[in-house]
């Protein structure tokens, strides 16, 4: 082995700029990014564009979730089970009712040595937990409130589905907390849930970025926010026609929860919302994602390893400074914000859509390169909906 001079050498930035062109050749245009989608460009050799301070960050301990909901209490019950037997170390149970019966739904699940949260809508589901769960497990259980003066929970999740971009699904979040602090300016721990796109790089400076707005909102209102981070994949990008390929979107989308800073990720079976239901493959391998992450790819507990990587901060304070002007565009005319969002929304969902059609946006197995082996057959079931517009799923609007 040649003997090699350390430290290395140092080259001028415009050696460096010139050997990068003389390398791409006819390629350089690789040297600019662009997003039409999220109207993100900057260029990868400039090095001098404004940047965000550098944050102060710890090792982040993230959790492996897995969600259920509280309508069919036997199911989940078995489904939540069966998690915790994979590796899951975190459950999350959402559409709970002043009739779920809790003694089902809770059943054998050790509570104590668990992260269980619990999301309610209103005062009256959570005063039926109280008064129907037993005593010990609702101490342990944390509230998600998405009301009123008892809310700490703000989930974005449904807003990215529809179609949203990055700048936008945080200005909606933003736009609640900012609301909720102007009733009761107070230190508060909330719990905000987003939705992770396929945009490797770009959802990681999202995740970044909320971070830096929850703080800028804290430093205006005076107060304490402790900000907890719950990340969910979606279902824009998958297939029931080719489960394989599945596997490959929701790693690169639970890495960028990771990355990002999230301290609970829920990569959800890709056949979730499948007339069917989750299968019991697409749940394990859902969760067996989630272990590779964090018991073979090391990544238990990183410490924000990204931090000061050109790229991700150039994104960072781009999407931090969009969605900081739109959340102030809503602010100033609070009685139009769910019509302005919406219009947003429309629009980027029409953008996504027409890229998709035309083939710009390509997705293998369902726009490009169908699955040519035998799968077992299956369709959607019938699709949530947001601001009155259904979940932006390709392979249901194609077929």
């Amino acid at each position: 082995m040649s003997k090699v001079s350390i430290p290395f050498s140092a080259n001028s930035l415009s050696a460096w700029q010139a050997q990068l062109h003389k390398e791409l050749k006819e390629n350089t245009a690789l040297l600019q990014y662009h997003s039409s989608i999220e109207d993100l460009s900057f260029s990868l050799t400039s090095l001098e564009a404004p940047q965000l301070g550098t944050q102060t960050s710890t090792p982040n301990s993230w959790k492996r979730m897995a969600a259920a909901s509280a309508q069919n209490e036997k199911q989940s019950n078995a489904i939540l089970l069966e998690a915790l037997m994979q590796g899951a170390d975190a459950i999350y149970i959402d559409r709970t009712t002043t009739q779920t019966n809790y003694q089902e739904l809770l059943a054998d699940i050790e509570v104590a040595y668990i992260s269980c949260l619990i999301c309610f809508d209103s005062a009256e589901a959570f005063a039926h937990f109280e008064q129907t769960a037993e005593k010990q497990i609702a101490a342990q259980c944390v509230a998600l409130h998405r009301y009123g003066s008892a809310q700490n929970f703000i989930s974005t999740f449904d807003i990215q589905q529809i179609g949203a971009n990055c700048s936008t699904e945080l200005a909606y979040g933003l736009f609640e907390l900012q609301q909720l602090l102007e009733e009761q300016a107070q230190n508060l721990t909330i719990y905000f849930e987003l939705g992770v796109g396929n945009e490797y790089l770009v959802e990681i400076a999202k995740f970044r970025a909320l971070q830096h707005l929850v703080k800028q909102l804290a430093k205006i209102h005076e107060v304490q926010i402790e900000l907890i981070l719950i990340v969910k994949t979606g279902f824009c990008n998958k297939s029931l026609e080719d489960p394989y390929t599945n596997l490959l979107r929701m790693s690169t989308e639970g890495l960028s929860a990771v990355m990002g800073g999230a301290h609970f990720v829920c990569i959800q079976p890709y056949d979730t919302l499948s007339a069917e239901g989750p299968s019991a493959f697409g749940q394990r391998m859902a969760l067996n994602i989630a272990n590779l992450l964090s018991e073979e790819a090391h990544l238990a507990s990183p410490q924000d390893p990204l931090q000061n990587a050109y790229a991700i901060e150039q994104l960072t304070w781009q999407i931090t400074e969009k969605s900081w002007s739109f959340l102030c565009e809503l602010d100033a005319d609070k009685a139009s914000a769910n019509a302005v969002l919406r219009a947003q929304v429309l629009q980027t969902r029409q953008l996504r859509t027409e890229l998709f059609e035309s083939g710009k946006t390509m997705l293998i197995g369902i726009n490009a390169f169908p699955n040519e082996f035998e799968t077992p057959k299956i369709s959607w079931a019938e699709t949530p909906t947001a601001l009155d517009l259904p979940y932006l799923i390709f392979e249901k609007s194609a077929n």
